[in-house]
């Protein structure tokens, strides 16, 4: 179920025109677009990261509603009251900084994790 999520992110990136990765660099990941990656486009405020965390946050939010998709324990889900692009980067850099393991996979899933991370949804 959470690759079906990250597939729908993936679509919705597509769509606005944000996946665009060196065919050298989608070949050696597996992914279209690294954790590590992305991490570089956030040092530098590039507007790219800005419209790829903010497309995987506006992706997940609306599943992560109560009565939606997404359980509360799902990795995918994040339930924040109010969240800016600005504070979603912030979550995505330091869970990044935090887990370097999970630099090398998608970074669409990285992402999720991380605002998941920091902002988890009450289990009931």
């Amino acid at each position: 179920m959470r690759k079906f999520f990250f597939s729908l992110i993936f679509s919705y990136l597509t769509a606005l025109g944000c996946v665009m990765v060196p065919p050298a660099q989608a070949e050696q990941s597996g992914a279209f677009m690294t954790g590590a990656r992305l991490l570089g486009l956030c040092k530098t405020d590039n507007p790219y990261c800005t419209a790829y965390v903010a497309a995987v946050a506006d992706t997940l939010a609306p599943l992560s509603e109560p009565g939606g998709p997404l359980p509360a324990n799902s990795l995918a889900s994040f339930c924040p009251k109010q969240i800016t692009v600005k504070q979603a980067i912030s979550a995505f850099q330091k869970f990044a900084q935090a887990n370097p393991e999970g630099l090398q996979i998608n970074a669409a899933q990285f992402v999720g994790d991380a605002l998941h991370a920091a902002y988890p949804c009450a289990s009931n």
